[in-house]
C-alpha cells in the first residue's frame, strides 16, 4: 500500500498541471497535508509494528542464525524498507507541498494583483478628476491629501511587486515547471503580471506628478492672489492718504507744506511699489513655467498694475498741482516784489546827462555821457521787455495752476464747487493786483523813457554845440588871428580875398549847423524839454561866439573888398550871419540833423520804424473800426430783434444762437482791449504782450466760432427779410451776415497782423510770437471744440477729458482685430487719453463721431518709423512694441505725422512721477534721451522766464533766481526745475552771491539787505 502511494506521489509530480483557482489551490495543500500525515503516520505505524513483530521474534528465542524459515531477516529487510520508503515518502510529500504552495502563491499575486490594477484604474481616474480651489488653506489641504495617497498607492504597489518578483524567484529557485492556466507557464503568468502592473504605476505616477504640479501651482495662485490683495489693499491706503491729505493751496506757505506731505507720501509707497513691481515680476515667473491659469494671473497682475497705475496718476496729478502752485505763488509774489522795486526806481527824478552848469564844466567828457545816456536806454528797453515776460510768465503759471486744480478736482472726485471758485478768485485776485502794479510800472518806464530820450536829445545837442564852439575857438580863430593885413600890393590883396572866399564856404558849413541847431533847440524848448534851461545857455553861448566870429570874418572882408575898390551890397556882404526866422524846411532839417548825429539807424532800421507804425496804426484803427462795426450790429440789429414783435417766430428769443455772445466780445473790446492797446502805440515791438496778457479772454471766440454754423443756418433757414428791412430802416451799411462774420475775420486780422510786426521788430520778438501763437490757437480750438462735439458714446464725459491737443483722420490698422486691415477712424489726442472714433452719418447726413476705445497716454509708447511707408508710425502699450500689441496710424501728409509724434512724446513724457516710480521698463529708447522732449510746457513754464530775468537790468530780476547772465539773444537756464526723483523738488539755480550783486541796480540793492538776498537763493 505505501508503495503505491509512492508510485501515487511520483506520478502527480511528475505532471504540471495546477489547481485553476485559489480555492481550488488551498483545498489541494489542505488535502496534501492530510494525506502526507496519514501516509507517514500508516509507514510510522507499519514500521513499529514490524519492529515488534522483529521484538517478540528475538525474544522467543528466535534469532538470524536459527531462524530456518527466514522470517527474522524477512522482517529486517522489510523494515530497511519500510524506513527508505518512509523517507522517499516524506522527500516527496515536500516536493508535493512545494508546489502546492508555489499554485497558492501565484493564485494569491494574481489575485492581489488584479486587486491593485483595479485600485489603480480607480485612482487614475481620481487623478484625473481637478479638484482645484482658490482658498490658500484648502489648496494646501488637497496637496497634501495627494502626496498621502500617492505614497500609499506607491507602497501598495510595491508590496504586490515585491510579492510577484519573490514568487519569480521561488519558481526559479526550486526549477519546478507549473502551467497557469492551459496556454501560459506561471512563470510567463508572473513575468507579464509584474510587467502590467510596473507600466500602470509608471502611468499613474506621471499623472500624480501631472496633478501635484497643479495642486502646487493652484497654492501658488492662491498665494500670488493673497499677496496681490495685500498689495492692493496697501495701494487703497495710498489712495485714502491722497484723500486724507488733499488740498487746494491757498499761498505759498500752503504749497510748500503740501509739498512736504506729498515728498512724505511718496517715501511711504516706495514700499508698495516694490512690492507692486514683485508681484508684476512673479506673475511673468509664473507664467514662464507653463501655470495651467495664465490667464488668471495676468488678470491678477494687470488689476494691480492698473490700481498702482491709478494711484500713480493720482499722484502725478497732486505732484503737478503741488508743482504749479508753487510755481505760480512764487513767480507771483517775485515778480510783484520787483515790479514793485521798479516803479521805487522809475518814480526818482534823476538828470542822466548832468544838464546842470558846474556839471557842465567839470562832469565827464559829452562823448562818455551820450555814450552812458544811451547804455542806460538800452538797458531800460531790457528791462521793459524783462519785466513784461515776467509778468506774462506770471499769468501762465497761474494758467497752469488753475488747470491742474480742475484736474485735480476731478481726480479726487471733490464735490464742493466753493472750493474751486475760491482758488480762482484768489488767483484772479493776485493776477489784477500784478497787472494793476505791471501798468503803474508801464507807465513810469514811459515816463522815465522820455526824460532819458531828453537827456539823450540834450547830450547830443551839446556836442553839436560843443563841435561848434571847437570849430570856431580851432579853426576860425586861427584864421582870423593869421590874416589881418590886406597886402602889399593889388595882387597880394586878391590872393587873400580868394583864400577868405574859400574858408567862407567851409565857415558856411558851420553856419549852416549853428542855424539848425538854434532852430532845433527853440523846437525843444517850445516842447516844453526837461533841460531847456540848460539848452538856452547853450544856445547862447553859441549864438554870441558865432555872432562875433562872423561880424569879424565880414569886417575883414569889408577890409579887403575896400582895398581893392569893390562894392558890395548889404545883403551879400551878411552871407555868414544866422537868420532865426522859421525855416519851412525846419521839421525835416531837424530830423535830417538828429538821425545823423544820433547814428542809431540805418536806412533799413529807419524803414523797419516806420513799418513799424503803420502797423500799429493799422492795428489801432481797424480795432476802433471793429468796435464800432460791433457796436452798430447790436445796437441796429441784435435790440432791434430783441424790442421787435415782427420777428419770424422760428427765430424769437433765439438771439444767442443767432449772435452767440457778440455782446460778450464787443464789452470786452470796447472797455477793455482797445484801451490796452493804445498803451503801446508808442512801443509796437511790445504789443505781442497785450495779446498774451488777454490770452484767456479770447476764449470767447472759441465759443463764438464754434456756435457760427448754426447761426448761419438758422439766419438763412428763417430770417427771411426782416433783417434786410431792419437794415434799410437805420441805413446800415453792410447786411447782417457781413457783421456777424466779423469776428471770424478779427481774428484772422490779429494773426496778419501780427506776422507784419515779428517781420520788420528785432526786438520784442518773442512776445509779437507769443501773441501770435494766441491768435494762431483761436480757430483752432474752435475747430478742436467743433469735432469734440461731435463725439458720442464716450465712456468718460466731455468735460472730464480736458482740451484737444491734435485731432485728425486717421487709417488704422490694430492687431485685435480678426481681419487686419486699414480702418477709417477720427483720433483725438488728450493730455490723459488717446481716443479713437468711426465717422458716421445721420438719416439728414449730418457727421457724427462714435466712440470706439481709448489708451492712456500714461501706458503708451510711440514707434516713429514704420517700414515701407513714411506717413505710418504706431502707437503700444506694455514693455516693447511687439506687433501683436502695436496699432499702426497711417496720416495724411509726412508733417502731419511728424506733428503727432512729436505731440504724443511731448504728453506721454509728461509723466514725473510715474518717472520717479516706474512699474515696468522704460517703454523705448526715446525715453532715455536726458535732452528728450519729456517736458510740459505747462509745468516749464517758468523756465521761460529766460530772457525775461536775464534781461531786466542784466540781472536787475535776480529775486527770480537767475543763473549766469548771457546775451538777450541766448536762452536762460530753466528757472523753476523739476527733478525725476522718489521725492521731486522744485529748485532754483543760483548764481554766485557776488555776480548777483554785481548784476542787481543800486535800487534794489537799498531794498534787500546780503543776508536777506543770500537767505532767499539759498
Amino acid at each position: 500500500q505505501l508503495s503505491g502511494w509512492t508510485d501515487e506521489l511520483r506520478q502527480e509530480l511528475q505532471s504540471d498541471e495546477a489547481a485553476d483557482s485559489l480555492e481550488a489551490a488551498e483545498r489541494l495543500l489542505e488535502q496534501c497535508g492530510q494525506q502526507r500525515d496519514s501516509s507517514l503516520d500508516a509507514c510510522v505505524s507499519t514500521i513499529a509494528e514490524g519492529e515488534t513483530l522483529l521484538q517478540e521474534l528475538r525474544g522467543a528465542g528466535v534469532t538470524s542464525e536459527m531462524d530456518s524459515t527466514g522470517s527474522v531477516a524477512a522482517v529486517e529487510a522489510a523494515l530497511e524498507r519500510l524506513n527508505k520508503q518512509r523517507d522517499e515518502l516524506e522527500e516527496l510529500w515536500a516536493t508535493r507541498k512545494l508546489k502546492l504552495d508555489l499554485c497558492l502563491r501565484l493564485r494569491l499575486f494574481e489575485r492581489d494583483a488584479l486587486e491593485v490594477s483595479s485600485q489603480l484604474e480607480l485612482w487614475a481616474e481620481e487623478l484625473q478628476r481637478s479638484e482645484l480651489s482658490r482658498d490658500a488653506a484648502q489648496a494646501e489641504q488637497l496637496l497634501r491629501m495627494h502626496n498621502d495617497s500617492v505614497s500609499h498607492m506607491q507602497n501598495t504597489t510595491f508590496q504586490v511587486l515585491q510579492q510577484g518578483q519573490e514568487l519569480a524567484q521561488a519558481f526559479e529557485t526550486s526549477g519546478m515547471s507549473l502551467m497557469a492556466d492551459s496556454q501560459y507557464s506561471a512563470q510567463t503568468r508572473v513575468q507579464v503580471l509584474l510587467e502590467f502592473l510596473h507600466e500602470r504605476e509608471m502611468d499613474l505616477e506621471d499623472l500624480a506628478e501631472m496633478k501635484r504640479v497643479k495642486l502646487e501651482q493652484c497654492v501658488q495662485l492662491c498665494q500670488f492672489q493673497n499677496d496681490a490683495n495685500q498689495v492692493i489693499s496697501w495701494i487703497r491706503n495710498g489712495e485714502a492718504m491722497l484723500m486724507a491729505s488733499f488740498a487746494i493751496p491757498s499761498c505759498l506757505q500752503d504749497a510748500e507744506q503740501l509739498k512736504k506731505e506729498h515728498e512724505q507720501f511718496q517715501v511711504a509707497i516706495e514700499k508698495t511699489h516694490t512690492s507692486a513691481v514683485q508681484v508684476k515680476h512673479r506673475a511673468d515667473a509664473l507664467i514662464s513655467a507653463n501655470h495651467y491659469d495664465p490667464q488668471s494671473i495676468r488678470e491678477i497682475a494687470e488689476e494691480v498694475t492698473k490700481r498702482w497705475q491709478q494711484l500713480v496718476t493720482c499722484a502725478e496729478e497732486r505732484h503737478k498741482l503741488v508743482t504749479a502752485s508753487l510755481n505760480f505763488y512764487k513767480t507771483a509774489e517775485q515778480v510783484c516784489s520787483v515790479l514793485d522795486s521798479l516803479e521805487r526806481e522809475y518814480k526818482r527824478d534823476e538828470d542822466w546827462c548832468g544838464s546842470s552848469t558846474k556839471e557842465m564844466s567839470t562832469g565827464p567828457s559829452n562823448t562818455d555821457k551820450a555814450t552812458h545816456v544811451s547804455q542806460l536806454i538800452n538797458k531800460h528797453q531790457e528791462q521793459k521787455e524783462a519785466f513784461l515776460k515776467a509778468c506774462t510768465l506770471a499769468r501762465r503759471t497761474a494758467e497752469t495752476f488753475l488747470k491742474y486744480t480742475s484736474r485735480s478736482l476731478q481726480y479726487y472726485n471733490y464735490q464742493g464747487e466753493a472750493g474751486t471758485r475760491n482758488s480762482e478768485n484768489r488767483v484772479k485776485n493776485i493776477l489784477e493786483k500784478l497787472l494793476s502794479q505791471e501798468n503803474k510800472v508801464l507807465e513810469h518806464w514811459t515816463q522815465r523813457k522820455k526824460r532819458l530820450d531828453q537827456c539823450q536829445q540834450f547830450v547830443l545837442f551839446e556836442r553839436s554845440a560843443k563841435q561848434a564852439i571847437e570849430w570856431i575857438h580851432d579853426t576860425g580863430e586861427i584864421y582870423l588871428s593869421t590874416h589881418t593885413n590886406v597886402g602889399q600890393n593889388k595882387e597880394e590883396t586878391e590872393t587873400l580875398l580868394s583864400e577868405h572866399n574859400e574858408f567862407k564856404g567851409t565857415a558856411k558849413e558851420t553856419r549852416e549847423r549853428v542855424k539848425l541847431l538854434i532852430q532845433l533847440a527853440d523846437s525843444l524848448v517850445e516842447k516844453g524839454h526837461a533841460h531847456a534851461g540848460a539848452i538856452k545857455q547853450w544856445v547862447a553861448a553859441v549864438d554870441n561866439r558865432y555872432k562875433d566870429f562872423s561880424s569879424r570874418m565880414d569886417k575883414y572882408r569889408s577890409q579887403l573888398e575896400g582895398t581893392l575898390g569893390i562894392q558890395v551890397e548889404g545883403e551879400s556882404r551878411q552871407d555868414l550871419s544866422i537868420d532865426r526866422n522859421s525855416d519851412p524846411l525846419l521839421e525835416s532839417k531837424i530830423k535830417e540833423a538828429a538821425n545823423k548825429e544820433l547814428k542809431e539807424l540805418n536806412e533799413e532800421k529807419r524803414k523797419s520804424a516806420r513799418r513799424k507804425e503803420f502797423i500799429m496804426a493799422e492795428l489801432l484803427q481797424t480795432e476802433r473800426t471793429y468796435v464800432k462795426d460791433l457796436e452798430t450790429c447790436i445796437k441796429f440789429f441784435l435790440e432791434e430783434m430783441q424790442a421787435s414783435t415782427n420777428a419770424p417766430p422760428a427765430i424769437q428769443n433765439k438771439e444767442d444762437i443767432i449772435f452767440g455772445n457778440m455782446q460778450e466780445i464787443y464789452e470786452f473790446h470796447n472797455n477793455v482791449f482797445l484801451k490796452e492797446l493804445e498803451k503801446y502805440e508808442t512801443m509796437p515791438e511790445d504789443v505781442g504782450h497785450c495779446f498774451v496778457t488777454w490770452a484767456q479772454k479770447f476764449d470767447m471766440y472759441v465759443k463764438y466760432c464754434k456756435n457760427k454754423p448754426e447761426s448761419n443756418s438758422m439766419l438763412v433757414q428763417h430770417g427771411g427779410s426782416f433783417f434786410e428791412e431792419l437794415q434799410k430802416k437805420h441805413k446800415v451799411e453792410h447786411p447782417i451776415a457781413a457783421y456777424l462774420i466779423k469776428p471770424v475775420q478779427r481774428i484772422t486780422k490779429y494773426q496778419l497782423l501780427l506776422k507784419d510786426l515779428q517781420s520788420c521788430c528785432e526786438e520784442g520778438q518773442g512776445e509779437i510770437k507769443d501773441g501770435l501763437e494766441v491768435m494762431l490757437n483761436v480757430p483752432k480750438k474752435a475747430n478742436d471744440a467743433m469735432h469734440l462735439s461731435l463725439l458720442e458714446g464716450c465712456d468718460v464725459s466731455l468735460d472730464k477729458l480736458g482740451e484737444v491737443i491734435l485731432q485728425d483722420t486717421f487709417h488704422v490698422w490694430d492687431p485685435k482685430q480678426i481681419i487686419r486691415k486699414g480702418r477709417e477712424r477720427h483720433i483725438f489726442l488728450f493730455e490723459l487719453y488717446l481716443l479713437f472714433s468711426k465717422e458716421v452719418k445721420d438719416s439728414s447726413g449730418k457727421a457724427k463721431y462714435l466712440y470706439k476705445n481709448k489708451l492712456m497716454t500714461s501706458e503708451l509708447g510711440v514707434t516713429e518709423h514704420i517700414e515701407g511707408d513714411e506717413c505710418k508710425f504706431a502707437v503700444w502699450t506694455g514693455r516693447a512694441p511687439i506687433s501683436d500689441y502695436r496699432i499702426v496710424l497711417k496720416a495724411s501728409s509726412l508733417d502731419g505725422k511728424q506733428t503727432w509724434v512729436k505731440k504724443l512724446r511731448e504728453v506721454i513724457q509728461e509723466t514725473y512721477f510715474s518717472t520717479a516710480l516706474p512699474l515696468s521698463m522704460p517703454k523705448s529708447p526715446a525715453k532715455l534721451k536726458a535732452g528728450s522732449q519729456r517736458s510740459s510746457r505747462d509745468l516749464e513754464d517758468s523756465a521761460s522766464l529766460d530772457e525775461s530775468v536775464e534781461n531786466l537790468d542784466r540781472g536787475s530780476l535776480a529775486s527770480f533766481g537767475s543763473g549766469n547772465t548771457t546775451d538777450s539773444d541766448k536762452k536762460f537756464s530753466s528757472l523753476f526745475c523739476l527733478y525725476p526723483t522718489v521725492a521731486p523738488l522744485v529748485c532754483f539755480p543760483v548764481a554766485s552771491e557776488t555776480s548777483l550783486l554785481k548784476k542787481l541796480p543800486i535800487n534794489i540793492l537799498r531794498y534787500i539787505d546780503r543776508k536777506e538776498l543770500r537767505q532767499r537763493f539759498t
